[in-house]
């Protein structure tokens, strides 16, 4: 308990809304609004907000603003996320072309994004400061780990949580049903079940591709990131991996470690034909270092959907051009249709690189234009009269943008090209169809819709697109 003298001292300025230092040098505050912009009110002192937090992206002062949170992996240890930079852009382009059309009933979206430089505690710290006071109804993450660590936080506040990148199958496990049959935990990227199937099966040489370049495969090699996004992918590709291939090594290895020497020892003994890379670039980039010092430089390479990063390219250095010819899958991005044409030309447009040389950049994209779709549900049809924006209504409209088995309804592209209908429909709870620049979004019961799926091949420090494969259903 305060003294009773220093109360007194300061209950004129703290009637006044203001606030002042105390003897021990922390300020003292009613709310959040009394400290200053890179601090929080907590338990009547003004405390740092997170590190990584603070950057505010739309009108911020707006007084009617939609505030939404965005927990994601902007940096790592050894500098910027190419990738995740470039995700991140595509939330903010199609944030801006939702506020260029009068948001929701006539509120703009502002986005409170944090840096969670790709570790799970920091990201769900950041999460809670976003719920408790940004007072946001919902968060977008990345990757698995992270999306799993956030999704704790998010359930229990009632918080609605996309992630656009987190796929590995533990997500569809999360019991998210907290207000809302819809659940709360959505996502845009498809589950790492369907990649392990089509790795496996190509390497098996069960799915055409010309000039067949994995029909010599007998010996395959599989490095993985030791979490959950690793772990996953590994499980289903090894568990669909039969005798057709003589033999298959593994070695794990933890995010973000400079040590990689276990995984370089066994490539360099085992000698895979092809050795499969589940991780990220900048641990992708060390583990080929290591194993081009070590002597092997002509080891071939496969990778999965969080190593199509050009960021790659520049953490190899002179190392880059031995890719060439490397193969990988990912959820497809550099698709013929016009949703994500319109997009891809926009994002150039606007930000001078090709979005389809990340993984994730439309499937980021399209999450934006679904939060505003469940914001305008929420909101509901009588602008006179808006109901709450909360977490379990937004969740209630995504549910709406999928018929039901064996029934139409009318379709939208989601993009400028018809993001007002698709809004309105939604105001009124009329079940749509919506196909984004990731593709057609046909959510299951777990939040979480199948998409097509590239191969690309590395060429002169480019992913170029070789085919579209569509999953086994099994």
């Amino acid at each position: 308990m305060r003294a009773l003298g220093l109360m007194m001292m300061g209950s004129t300025l703290l009637m006044a809304g203001c606030s002042f230092t105390t003897a021990s040098g922390l300020t003292e505050c009613e709310t959040s609004s009394d400290c200053g912009t890179a601090q929080v009110c907590n338990a009547g002192y003004c405390l740092p907000q997170p590190e990584g937090c603070g950057e505010i992206y739309g009108p911020a002062s707006s007084s009617n603003a939609i505030a939404l949170g965005a927990a994601v992996p902007l940096s790592t240890a050894e500098g910027p996320d190419e990738s995740e930079v470039q995700a991140l852009n595509a939330i903010k382009l199609a944030l801006d072309e939702v506020n260029q059309r009068e948001g929701i009933n006539g509120r703009p979206f502002v986005l409170h994004i944090c840096d969670t430089r790709s570790e799970p505690a920091r990201a769900a710290l950041q999460a809670q400061w976003l719920i408790d006071e940004r007072k946001v109804p919902m968060i977008f993450t990345s990757s698995s780990a992270q999306a799993l660590a956030v999704s704790s936080l998010t359930v229990p506040a009632g918080v609605l949580m996309i992630t656009y990148s987190g796929t590995s199958p533990d997500i569809a496990t999360i019991n998210d049903q907290n207000g809302t049959t819809a659940g709360l935990v959505w996502r845009t990227a498809p589950s790492d079940v369907l990649q392990g199937r089509i790795i496996a099966d190509l390497l098996q040489g069960r799915i055409p591709v010309d000039g067949a370049p994995f029909n010599d495969i007998s010996r395959v090699g599989i490095s993985y990131v030791n979490d959950a996004y690793g772990q996953g992918l590994f499980a289903v590709t090894l568990g669909r991996i039969d005798s057709t291939l003589r033999s298959v090594t593994s070695s794990q290895y933890a995010r973000n470690s400079t040590d990689v020497s276990n995984v370089v020892r066994r490539i360099t003994q085992d000698v895979p034909d092809v050795e499969v890379l589940i991780g990220f670039s900048e641990d992708n980039a060390r583990i080929i270092n290591e194993t081009i010092r070590s002597g092997r430089t002509t080891q071939r390479w496969f990778f999965t959907d969080a190593g199509k990063d050009r960021g790659l390219f520049t953490s190899l250095g002179t190392n880059a051009s031995l890719m060439n010819g490397s193969y990988g899958t990912s959820p497809a991005q550099a698709r013929p249709d016009l949703v994500y044409q319109l997009f891809a030309q926009r994002f150039r447009s606007a930000y001078q690189t090709d979005p389809g040389q990340y993984s994730f950049t439309a499937h980021a994209y399209d999450a934006m234009y679904l939060v505003a779709l469940g914001a305008a549900y929420a909101a509901g049809p009588d602008v006179n009269n808006p109901q709450p924006i909360t977490g379990a209504r937004m969740a209630d409209g995504l549910a709406l943008v999928t018929p039901p088995p064996g029934e139409s309804a009318q379709t939208f592209n989601l993009g400028t090209e018809g993001f007002a209908g698709a809004r309105a429909a939604l105001r009124n709870g009329t079940v749509i169809d919506v196909t984004g620049a990731s593709g057609n979004l046909n959510f299951n019961s777990t939040g979480e819709a199948p998409s097509e799926y590239e191969l690309f091949r590395v060429q002169d420090g480019e992913f170029v697109t070789v085919q579209l494969i569509s999953p086994p259903t099994q």
